[in-house]
């Protein structure tokens, strides 16, 4: 009788017993979504659904859809055969590709959903990163953890989606937390965290670098390693060190290579150097190759059904390694044993607390952008309401992360409850109206890049109405921005009073819409990316998306805020900003004169008063600015922040702390993050352009800067104590013997020198030669 899957030890007994084929069975999917069951070895299938946002019902009826062709199937005495299946899309294929499976998919739907009112929307990534505020992103991962485990889910994907906001026209950039690592570092996790605590397994995506949709299935992304360690990896790696139990591969290359055949970046980086315990799954299809992703550490592929035959054929010709097979089996079983189809369901949840979270959470990440004095509406306000969104917001964007439900609200009925109907109209301003309300939109989308950075062509006629109706009876215009990214706005702006941005809000977005506008709640959101002036101004103009399958990303490091700062361009609205019913002084910030950050911390403390008349929140931002550095840098960079709640007229003393991590910046050449000492600025504010206290802290730590073997020839022939201990040592002149690589080479290492200038020309052993220059680096560290 073979061993059943039960613990940790009967792991390596099933993987023991395993025919080769069986083992590339269990890491190949057994449908659209689901892994595949070996009732043999006692291994359930489990649902890996989407997503951040809530249950994905078009998904899930997919599959019951494929489960229905795979009945009829067995019916008819015709049982489906995994080597059936060529694509790469498996049994996904079967029901995109059949007119009569598609529209079953939305009648059961349908069916399920009529009249249901317990099924969640929550806010996207972009919704969450403009909160600041990780309480709030964890209620929600509590919330929709319990919900997923009570309808059957094992894997929740995305959950969270931290791929970097590169440029606004990116078609899912709603979906990921900023352009800012540090942001996405300090949020990401507590979804994480509040979705594992439920029961459910945590899925960060799309890793790496899914940053645009077009030719999103292998486009070959050329990114430099310091931009990848330092904008588009921490939020992946934050996670992982928070317990995450699942990564998901991307559909995109990186400098040549498949994420999901990567083994660089699935197992050095991932496994190795973050030390990832959990199994890694890819996109679905993104496994274009099943042997080499199994080689390179992608443990399960998807969706399924899938040929078997690539896998063990590979095996048996050698080209892939048993061990790598049945690491890949290893990881996902360890995974299989904590998810709820192994230790049971919760069947119960609320969907209250889920109402209530996703409203903490848009209350608390809608951004006033613009006020004139119009807003918080007086008592007893009349308001005209225009544009179809008005009426029907859009609660999340489409493809993976869309989510049907009966629960969204939108301002208009939202108003209408709160001030009554008869003071609430749609598209008429009347003499006494108080303020014209109108909701523009942008959407975003799977599977398509947006065109350009302007709102939906409706809703600019419906804008135009509405500015030229409210113009006539001189009244007030509000704009409210429901959109998945920045949009254009220059051309228009000054005709409006007010702006308020509601990016995709999730299921309670106009309701804390209104409470915002009616003055029942304080704004607290701020932008968690740039709104440019127009698209020509972004870092990425003329780079995206790429061309004929291959995109460069010649802004490296220079991601948002770093790069209009660093090139002195104008945006419409920073990073970090966000306007307040009330006022907030930082009135004090401090910091040790001198920190050794090899064996402390550098802690800041930041009073914050507010000065205004109403309670509210203000979100502290501390940002690190290397006065004199060796490697190029941003002017500053976001290393710290709070979002704290005061009073009217409170005061509170905060404190953030930095780590030597965030002095540090990745040296290609070196390959290690470098922290290099010296005096350091600290910025403190309330947005990237408005930094109101600053202090200095000299930052002590070893130099990875100081001469040694892998400095460049002309730094060390530029230094005379440095050029005395060679030339004392081994008796040579180091300028003539170093010869032309001073003038056409001076960024060769002194090791590469020593073994093509100096060794030749000393003609010593090589025990000797060791000799020679273990002195002369002992005598350098004391420089």
């Amino acid at each position: 009788m073979a061993t059943k899957l039960k613990d940790a030890a009967s792991i390596e007994a099933i993987i023991s017993e395993m025919t080769v084929r069986e083992k590339a069975a269990c890491i190949t999917g057994g449908s659209s979504f689901y892994s595949r069951a070996m009732d043999k070895y006692g291994i359930p299938k489990l649902l890996l659904l989407d997503g951040g946002t809530g249950f994905n019902t078009n998904q899930f009826f997919l599959d019951i859809a494929y489960q229905e062709y795979v009945k009829k199937r067995e019916e008819e005495g015709n049982p489906v055969d995994d080597e059936e299946y060529t694509g790469r899309m498996g049994g996904l294929d079967v029901v995109l590709g059949d007119p009569q499976l598609w529209k079953m998919r939305y009648e059961y739907a349908d069916a399920a959903l009529k009249g249901r009112k317990d099924y969640g929307c929550y806010p996207p990534g972009i919704l969450f990163g403009a909160t600041w505020n990780p309480e709030v992103i964890e209620a929600c991962g509590h919330a929709l953890g319990k919900e997923a485990n009570a309808r059957g889910i094992d894997v929740l994907l995305g959950t969270p989606n931290v791929n970097i906001h590169r440029d606004p026209l990116n078609g899912r950039l709603f979906e990921g937390y900023s352009e800012d690592p540090c942001l996405v570092s300090r949020l990401a996790p507590f979804f994480v965290k509040g979705i594992q605590e439920e029961g459910v397994i945590a899925n960060v995506k799309h890793f790496a670098a899914n940053n645009q949709e077009t030719d999103r299935m292998g486009v070959d992304e050329h990114i430099p390693e310091r931009a990848l360690r330092e904008i588009y990896l921490p939020g992946f790696k934050a996670c992982v060190e928070a317990g995450c139990k699942t990564v998901m591969s991307a559909y995109n290359k990186i400098n040549g290579i498949p994420c999901a055949q990567n083994r660089w970046l699935l197992h050095d980086v991932l496994r190795e150097e973050w030390g990832f315990e959990g199994f890694v799954v890819s996109d679905w299809s993104a496994a274009y190759d099943q042997a080499e992703a199994c080689a390179a550490g992608n443990d399960l592929v998807m969706p399924g059904p899938r040929q078997l035959n690539p896998v063990v054929k590979a095996v048996e010709d050698g080209t892939l390694k048993e061990e790598a097979l049945d690491e890949c089996v290893r990881n996902f079983l360890r995974v299989v044993l904590e998810t709820p189809a192994m230790k049971g369901r919760r069947k119960i949840f609320d969907i209250e607390e889920g109402t209530k979270a996703a409203y903490d959470a848009a209350r608390e990440g809608i951004i006033l952008l613009k006020n004139d004095g119009i807003l918080p509406l007086p008592e007893g306000a009349k308001l005209a309401f225009y544009g179809a969104r008005s009426k029907e917001m859009a609660a999340s964007g489409a493809g993976s992360a869309a989510v049907n439900t009966c629960l969204n609200t939108n301002v208009y009925d939202c108003a209408a409850k709160a001030l009554g109907a008869e003071n609430v109209y749609f598209e008429e301003v009347r003499e006494d109206t108080t303020a014209v309300i109108v909701t523009v939109s942008a959407n975003g989308q799977e599977g398509a890049d947006r065109p350009d950075m302007f709102m939906e062509q409706e809703d600019r006629a419906a804008l135009d109405r509405a500015i030229a109706a409210a113009k006539r009876q001189k009244v007030p215009v509000i704009v409210l921005l429901n959109v998945a990214a920045p949009i254009q706005i220059a051309d228009w702006e000054p005709e409006a009073a007010a702006i308020m941005c509601l990016f995709l809000p999730g299921m309670q977005g106009g309701q804390a819409a209104v409470d915002i506008l009616l003055g029942k709640v304080n704004p607290s959101g701020k932008l968690p990316l740039t709104f440019p002036r127009e698209y020509r101004d972004c870092p990425t103009y003329g780079n995206f998306p790429g061309y004929n399958s291959e995109v460069w990303y010649g802004e490296g490091i220079y991601v948002g805020y770093r790069y209009y700062e660093k090139k002195g361009v104008d945006v419409m609205y920073p990073f970090g900003y966000g306007l307040s019913y009330t006022t907030f002084e930082i009135s004090r910030l401090s910091a040790p004169l001198s920190v050794n950050v090899d064996e402390d911390e550098v802690k800041v403390l930041v009073s914050v008063k507010n000065t205004g008349k109403m309670a509210g929140a203000e979100v502290v931002q501390l940002y690190v600015q290397d006065m004199i550095s060796t490697l190029e840098k941003p002017r500053k960079e976001l290393k710290a922040f709070c979002k704290v709640f005061l009073e009217a007229g409170e005061e509170k003393e905060i404190k953030l702390i930095l780590k030597k991590e965030d002095f540090a910046s990745y040296d290609t050449r070196l390959g290690e993050w470098a922290a290099e000492p010296g005096e350091y600025r600290l910025l403190a504010g309330n947005s990237s352009a408005n930094i109101t206290r600053t202090a200095v802290v000299n930052v002590c730590c070893e130099n990875p800067y100081t001469i040694g073997p892998r400095t460049d020839i002309v730094k060390v022939v530029s230094d005379p104590k440095a050029v005395e201990i060679v030339e004392r040592v081994c008796n040579i002149k180091l300028r003539e013997t170093a010869g032309s690589y001073i003038v056409f080479q001076p960024l060769t290492t002194f090791s590469q020198i020593w073994q093509e200038c100096i060794a030749p020309a000393i003609k010593a052993d090589e025990e000797t030669s060791a000799v020679m220059q273990e002195e002369i680096y002992r005598e350098w560290k004391k420089l």
